[in-house]
């Protein structure tokens, strides 16, 4: 077959976009390409967008709901979208519908998430000879692990290398203050390198219900630039909540609670007290 073969003009499937939490994130040094070598474990979570794609005559279409977000060229939906048409060679083209309730750059991933859920729904409704992992590496270090389904990972290299883990399911309270940081500038200001995780011990503190003693390499560059982070955690420390950080590239926070009634209880505080900020609780997937 030399492209994909569509599933019929007008045929639509659904994708959920799941969100992540970075539980844990080591820079051990800056490499060749420019990037960074990382350690990092990655917990996927029940917080979704939802990504609606449908098969049209040609082209990409992108309809966002839920934020303001650029449904143009820059929104990594339609990136994915091109960048699956063009490796399928595909003669018809996607109209897709964007549900955001992940916070937009907020080291949540819900970019890299709906580019993965694209890759999904474009492989079901146009099916084609294409390498969706290989695809998604070119998109961007977070793609493989939405990709790969796997609930929780320890990621390396530049986040893409990924070795499953099996994790205890948590209940976790986010704090968003609604800081937009780009991962690029969250590098730029990144303090020093730090020694490399020890998931194994991670694991063995999250089983006991003790403190995880999470620690972001990130975090103080980010606070330094944007000091809001440093309210959040402190907030987020306030309630009784364990584990405190940031996550991924920031600015949104998470912290662990003892189970759902606690986390919710904690939301309705901080909402209270902090009506500017976007809170959530949620589990792990």
């Amino acid at each position: 077959m030399s492209g994909a073969a569509a599933a019929g003009s007008g045929s639509e499937t659904l994708e959920r976009a799941h969100a992540k939490v970075n539980l844990g994130l080591s820079v051990l040094a800056r490499r060749g390409d420019g990037y960074h070598e990382i350690e990092t474990v990655m917990v996927s979570l029940a917080l979704h967008d939802e990504v609606a794609a449908r098969v049209v005559a040609s082209g990409v279409r992108l309809v966002v709901e839920g934020a303001e977000l650029s449904a143009g060229e820059d929104n990594l939906a339609v990136r994915a979208a091109r960048a699956y048409l063009g490796a399928a060679r595909a003669s018809a083209g996607l109209a897709l519908r964007l549900r955001k309730r992940i916070p937009v750059a907020a080291g949540l991933g819900g970019g890299s998430s709906d580019a993965a859920a694209v890759l999904r729904a474009a492989a079901r409704l146009l099916p084609a000879d294409v390498d969706l992992l290989a695809l998604g590496r070119t998109l961007g270090s977070d793609v493989p692990f939405f990709l790969s389904g796997l609930p929780a990972a320890l990621a390396r290299g530049r986040g893409e290398r990924l070795e499953p883990l099996s994790l205890p399911r948590v209940w976790l309270v986010l704090a968003f203050p609604g800081v937009a940081v780009r991962a690029t500038d969250a590098y730029q200001a990144l303090q020093s390198f730090t020694p490399r995780l020890r998931p194994e011990a991670l694991v063995q503190r999250l089983q006991s219900g003790g403190d995880p003693g999470f620690v972001n390499a990130l975090q103080p560059g980010v606070v330094r630039a944007h000091p809001v982070v440093r309210e959040v955690v402190k907030s987020l420390r306030a309630e009784g909540l364990r584990g405190a950080v940031m996550s991924g590239s920031g600015s949104c926070c998470l912290a662990l609670a003892a189970d759902e009634q606690a986390a919710r209880e904690a939301v309705e505080r901080l909402r209270a007290g902090h009506p500017g900020w976007t809170i959530h609780a949620t589990h792990s997937a």
